[in-house]
Order: C-alpha cells, then structure tokens, then sequence
C-alpha cells in the first residue's frame, strides 16, 4: 500500500498537472517567488537563489497536498523519516527543475500574447463573481496581497511560458496502432501457478548477533542514525476564541443596541419594474402616436410582457418582458425613478412617461414593504456581534501587551504570563522538516529556529496565526547530530538480526527450489503451496514481489523461481499456464494515452537531465 501511495505521490506529470492547479492561486501565496530579500537560500541554479522562505511553503503545501489525497494513510509515510528526507529533497528538485524551465523558456523566446494572459486572468474563479470577471474583486486581492497588476502579470507571463515549454516536450508524443494493441495483450494477460511462503521470523530464535557486528554496522553507516536539529519551546497562546467565550454581554446592551439603530433591524421598501420604451427616431410625434397606441392596447388586455417583446425599441430588456430589475434612486433615468416610485400597486402600469430616450410605460413588477424585525427575533445575533466587537477589541489590546511585554522582558515569558492570564505551554520535540501538528506553520518555524530563539536564548517576536498569536522560547536545542550508539544498539541489534533471518529465509527457499529442479519432491519440508488462478497483472490480493515474479517468468516445463516479499519473508513461486490478453477496441484510447503518459515522462525527465547537466547549481539542503 506504501509503495502504490509514493508512487502516487512523484512523477513530473502529477507536478505539471498540480502546477496548473497551483498557479490560479498563484496571488495568495507567490510573494517568496517574486523576489524574497532573503540572504538565506536552498539552492542557486545559475547564480537564481531558491529562498528557504519560498522551499518552506513549497514543501508545507506538497506536505498538505499529500495529507488530503491520503488521509490517514499519510500519517505513515510521515512517520518514516528517510521517506520525509527523501519528500524535502523532491521538493526542491522539482523547485530546481522548475527554474531551469522558465530559464530556457526565455532563452527560446516562448511567450504568451497579452490576450491570453488578460485571458487567463479572466477566467481564474479567484477574480469572478457570478462566473464574471470583477476588475475590482480582482485589485482588492492583489493588493491585499501586495502587488501590483504588472506584478502579477510579468509572473503569470514567466509560469505560462514554462507551461507552454512542457507542454511542448510533453505533448508531442504519440503511439502507433500496433504498440497499443501490444501494450493491451500484455496488460491483460493472465497467468495462473501456485507460491508458497518461508518466514523469516522462525529462524529469529537461533541468531545471535555479535557486539562487533553492532558497532561495524554503527560506524559504516552514519547517516541512519544522523537527527536533525530540534527544539522544544517553552510559549505563551493567545487564542480569540478564549478571548470571545471571556466577553459577557448582558440583555441591556442587546437593548440598548436595538433600540439605537433602528435601521440596522429594519428592512427598506424595494421594487421591481419593468418598461416599454418608443424611441424618438427621427419623428418624435410619429414616437408618441406609437406608444400611445400601445397603451390603447395595454388597456384592452394585451399582456405587458409580450408588448414588450414585441414592441420596446429597448432590446436587451424587451426579451425578458421589460424587466430591468430592482428600482434604486441614482440607477436609471430620473423621469424613469419617479414614475416608477409613484406607482403604488404590484401590476399598475404609469402613463406614458417622456425621458432623454423616448417614451416609456412602466410597470411595477413588485413591491416588498418595509419591515421592521421583531427583539426577540435578532437578540441572539446582536448578542454574538457586540460580543464579537468587543472580543476583536480586547484581543487586539492583549496582543499588543504580550508583543511589548515580549519584547521589553526578553530573557522570561512569566511576566508576560501572569499579567495576560495566561499559562505557560511546553511543545514536543520540533523539527524543521517534520513539526507536530499546530507546530508546523512556516512562520513559527522561522521564529522558533531563529537565532534569537536557538542560540541567544532571548524570546520571539510574536507570531499572528490563524486567530492565534504565539511568543515563544526555546526550552531545550539540540544540534544535529549522529545519535550515540548506546541509543541506537537496540534497533541495529534487531535489524541485523531480522536481516540474517531473511537471509535464511532466502537461502532456505533456494534449497528447496533446488530440489524442484532437480526432480525431487519437497512434500516433506514445512511449506504449503497456494494456487493462484488466473491473475490479472494488475490488483489482485497476491503479494506484489510475487505477482511481478510471476508475470517475468517464461512457461517452461519447470517454471520456478524464488522472491522475497516486502516483510522480509522468502517464496516459491511456479508457473503453470499463460492467457494472452485480449484487444478491447473500446479501451484503445486509455491504453494510447497510457503509453503516451509514459513516453512523456521519459522525454520530460531527459530533458531535465540535460539542463541539469550544463547547469551550474548549487543546494544547501
């Protein structure tokens, strides 16, 4: 199951295809991308530096990324820490990748046109409302995240022009007719034999492992037992949401607010209207005869809708009956505004009304009186506002007591503790590269593994989370190091020792595969053979080991071999019949893209190789 996740989770395909997702919320979170001023970098790929800030987010998002597709199958993988090592490298391998893309898309001169990318722009979900684009949803958000539309633009201009580079290497790979209906034969061949099983772990209670195998294996291999640097702080939490169930609000400030903002509880008038609108032209008697006779008409029991559709020179708004929505003063023609507020009752039609347009019948469509909402029925959200109001206030007053208290007593969080209320936590052991949980913000990593904070001893800046805010000191550092091997002797011990039963384990399996070949029967030794019938190479409850085994045999009359399983134990495995696989026309184009899919791997992975080779980089991870 590990195995088809870590494949899941790599790829360059699955990178280009999460770049694409990433890049249209590209503005909440691409600031380390544009520039950073950071001194403190990753890795230099000709002489561009990877900032640590931008490897960090990179490497929480992949991390995050991971957490959702899995689940709780991540917490395993996360638990392995030469596999998270592992994830941090990919990270910025692939950072690394994606610099020398946008390198050699410039040197080919690959460019998107200034259409496209408004384009682009316009469709990004970010920026619409109501599926439409909003210019100005689109300078808020850019702006509350610090840049400026050119900004923004020459970054998308520097992504589309790498997404374009692949997908030029990658999408022009093809397959011809007769690979695909080979790739189909083999894919849906099935193969049939038996397999039996040797543990590993009966051969555990007769080894012995020797002190000089311990402290040999120890010495040759350092790097296993290499921890990386780790904190444990001491730090003070201020939460909103303690702030918010400390705030009391009593029934007479719910009142008083109540009976002071009487609009605030009050629903104004609205109505809808709709017209019919006669054009002067270029008679503007020959106009009023017109809507004159459409009023006759009205009055004689024409539907106002239809002579709308049929008869208003206002097009857009004849189609739907004349509607042109909600009435608001300062929205249409005031002659318009007038007639319509006139008008009293949901169906009464004004006389003909003379504007800068032509000659206009209007319709009050609706009309929705002003409400007025009862105490008893907005108490309870009165109640939670100034409730919230007053716990925004108090928050914000501690928030910048502890940050001065903080700051101003650097060498203790106790007075800060006692003057705030609040008590003094203890974290579990953190590391950069795999925090605990609530401990593996990007910001409180950097404050937490600060010089300030690591080596001098002194408390942090405070550190605005999610409704939290967060002062802290470290309790305990530890340096990376190479752990002691009196800390380690137990688990070399069992490994060395679980390697030699493997080891026999395997040795055995031979012994008895020996006999096979030779003609000789094994009904004596302490093995049971299963049958496996008719397996498809894909799926199944077959070990994997065993199913890869059997479909690399060839059918012979003595068809045997030998694997060892991903827990250490050893197999026999047989094969006894083969059924070609069948071409299925209908599953002809999964299967070509399948092969394409592979092909542009490949071509994707040479290319990276090749820039990487006449690169001059430089990694500092």
């Amino acid at each position: 199951m590990l195995d088809r996740i870590r494949e899941g989770a790599q790829g360059p395909v699955v990178k280009v295809i999460l770049f694409l997702i990433i890049i249209t919320f590209a503005f909440t979170g691409v600031s380390a991308y544009l520039g950073g001023g950071s001194s403190d970098y990753v890795a230099k790929v000709n002489d561009q530096e990877i900032s640590r800030a931008a490897f960090e987010r990179q490497y929480q998002n992949q991390r995050s990324m991971m957490e959702q597709q899995f689940g709780d199958m991540f917490n395993l993988l996360a638990a392995d820490e030469d596999y998270m090592r592992q994830l941090r490298r990919d990270v910025l391998e692939g950072m690394i990748e994606e610099q020398l893309a946008v390198e050699l898309a410039g040197k080919l001169g690959l460019k998107q046109s200034s259409a496209a990318l408004r384009e682009q722009v316009r469709q990004m979900p970010e920026f619409q409302v109501g599926g439409q684009f909003d210019n100005n949803l689109y300078l808020r958000l850019l702006n509350n995240a610090g840049f400026t539309p050119e900004m923004f633009r020459d970054y998308l201009q520097t992504e589309m022009s790498r997404v374009m580079l692949l997908q030029g290497v990658m999408g022009s790979e093809f397959a011809l007719p007769h690979e695909i209906e080979r790739m189909q034969v083999l894919q849906n061949e099935r193969r049939s034999g038996r397999f039996a099983t040797i543990s590993a772990a009966q051969f555990l209670a007769d080894i012995q492992v020797s002190d000089e195998d311990i402290e040999n294996f120890y010495f040759d291999n350092q790097d296993r037992f290499r921890q990386e640097e780790r904190i444990r702080l001491n730090y003070i939490e201020l939460s909103f949401a303690d702030v918010v169930d400390s705030v009391v609000v009593d029934e007479d400030e719910v009142r008083d607010y109540f009976e002071s903002n009487p609009a605030a509880f009050a629903t104004t008038e609205t109505r809808s209207i709709s017209h019919i609108l006669v054009e002067f032209g270029d008679d503007e008697d020959a106009a009023l005869a017109r809507i004159q006779n459409i009023q006759t008409r009205l009055n004689d029991g024409e539907d106002f809708a239809d002579l709308a559709a049929a008869e208003s020179d206002d097009i857009f708004s004849g189609e739907d009956g004349g509607d042109l929505g909600r009435l608001e003063a300062g929205m249409l023609d005031p002659d318009l505004e007038e007639a319509g507020f006139a008008l009293s009752a949901e169906g009464d039609v004004s006389d003909i009304v003379r504007s800068e347009f032509g000659f206009h019948l209007v319709k009050l469509t609706e009309l929705v009186p002003a409400q007025r909402s009862e105490f008893a029925d907005v108490a309870d959200d009165i109640r939670r506002n100034l409730a919230q109001a007053e716990a925004e206030r108090l928050y914000f007053e501690k928030q910048q007591t502890l940050a001065r208290m903080a700051f101003e007593i650097p060498d203790t969080l106790d007075v800060a503790a006692e003057e705030l209320g609040l008590e003094i936590q203890t974290s579990p052991w953190i590391r950069r590269d795999q925090a605990p949980e609530g401990y593996d913000d990007p910001r409180l990593l950097a404050e937490a593994f600060s010089d300030d904070v690591r080596e001098m001893g002194m408390n942090s800046e405070l550190v605005e989370l999610n409704q939290r805010s967060i002062v802290v000191r470290a309790q305990d550092y530890q340096a990376a190091r190479v752990r002691d091997l009196a800390e380690v002797r137990g688990d070399i011990e069992a490994y060395l020792a679980e390697q030699q039963a493997e080891a026999q384990a395997a040795d055995y399996a031979q012994q008895l595969l020996a006999q096979l070949l030779a003609g000789e029967s094994i009904e004596g030794e302490a093995v049971e053979f299963r049958t496996i019938e008719s397996t498809p190479r894909f799926g199944g409850e077959l070990p994997g080991s065993v199913r890869q085994e059997l479909f690399r045999m060839a059918l012979t009359d003595q068809a045997y071999a030998t694997v060892t399983l991903s827990n250490g134990d050893a197999a026999i495995v047989q094969l006894t019949d083969v059924t070609p696989g069948a071409v299925d026309a209908a599953e002809r184009e999964r299967f070509g893209r399948q092969i394409e899919g592979q092909r542009a791997e490949l071509a994707y992975r040479a290319l990276m190789e090749g820039l990487k080779a006449q690169a001059k980089i430089e990694r500092r991870l």
